[in-house]
């Protein structure tokens, strides 16, 4: 088989990756089925030239190249199946809508991480054409960790991982952070972001809040570097509104870490048995079940430890292989023959 796997990670530069974005489940997926002797081109959404030499085209995210898809004569035609996998959910413009709609009308596959998010497809999608995998992770880099509360005196370290724009909604943590320090609990908020598009306004908001002095930024780490980072903290705080199966959640919990998030796609598959996660709506509730869970930490942070195995488990990057060529393979040969 020949699959040309089209992803934003892959128009980036190394540097940028090393810095920024070294691994995604895009890429570990292209990795692995090159390690394992797939015909595999890697390729920007904005890839130009004839596309029917190809036996998949597997897009990732909502990109131009899912327009491309859309039209005929632009080479997606004939023997060239189409997969998409969106690697997100929730609610979008409606243009966007329009070419979400139409790509996972022309794919032979759309591809879901999750149960959850087959069913927010809300049957949008035929049924048949859906293809439930969860992503894989490089859980070798993140050895989980048990936790204990901060001594009396010594601050609570929350952290969030991820782009500083709108629906990831940071402005809840810093809200979050100011909530802890009005009970007396010293704490800090460490921020790392690759993306800083409303660092100012979220500075302005800390200074407002009067937290500025328990806020650091500390600009982009590795992926070896956000091991440790999460390694010292005592909670992941995560408030977006949407995700799809979030890479930094499921980091957190392969490391025992306690996060603190809505109740977004996917993340029933990341946290332990009864953590109660909010609508996404509900930011009171988000807020008392921080506190909350402050007060109890040591029996959150044995539940998130507790749970790390069993994540680690889920999240293989073997398994995640082998289910893309098991789907690949069906759409190009037709699915096996009963003996």
């Amino acid at each position: 088989m020949k699959i040309l796997m089209l992803s934003g990670i892959f128009a980036q530069s190394d540097e940028y990756r090393a810095t920024h974005m070294a691994e995604t489940p895009d890429s570990l997926l292209a990795d692995g089925l090159l390690a394992r002797g797939v015909d595999v081109t890697t390729a920007g959404p904005s890839i130009r030239g004839d596309w029917g030499s190809y036996d998949i085209v597997h897009l990732n995210h909502l990109t131009r190249a899912c327009l491309r898809a859309i039209l005929p004569r632009h080479g997606s035609t004939g023997r060239t199946k189409v997969v998409f996998t969106h690697h997100a959910s929730g609610w979008k413009p409606w243009l966007h809508r329009v070419v979400r709609n139409l790509i996972e009308w022309r794919a032979e596959s759309v591809v879901v991480f999750t149960e959850d998010e087959r069913r927010r497809l809300g049957g949008r999608v035929p049924d048949e054409k859906v293809d439930t995998i969860l992503y894989g992770l490089a859980v070798e880099r993140f050895q989980p960790e048990r936790r204990l509360a901060p001594p009396p005196g010594s601050p609570l370290e929350l952290l969030y991982v991820g782009q500083l724009v709108e629906f990831k909604r940071v402005h809840l943590a810093l809200r979050l952070l100011r909530r802890i320090l009005d009970q007396g609990q010293p704490a800090r908020l460490r921020i790392i972001s690759h993306r800083d598009t409303l660092r100012p306004e979220l500075e302005a908001l800390a200074r407002q809040l009067d937290v500025t002095e328990h806020v650091e930024y500390l600009g982009t780490r590795t992926r070896d570097e956000i091991g440790p980072e999460m390694a010292s903290a005592h909670f992941l705080v995560l408030p977006s509104r949407r995700e799809g199966l979030s890479t930094v959640t499921s980091e957190a919990a392969v490391c025992g870490l306690p996060t603190l998030l809505f109740d977004v796609s996917g993340s029933e598959e990341q946290v332990p048995a009864g953590w109660e996660r909010p609508d996404v709506d509900d930011t009171e509730r988000f807020f008392d079940l921080a506190l909350e869970r402050i007060d109890r930490y040591d029996d959150c942070a044995r539940a998130w430890f507790e749970n790390a195995d069993v994540v680690r488990s889920r999240l293989s990057v073997e398994r995640m292989v082998q289910q893309h060529i098991d789907l690949y393979s069906r759409l190009v040969l037709g699915p096996p023959r009963a003996a």
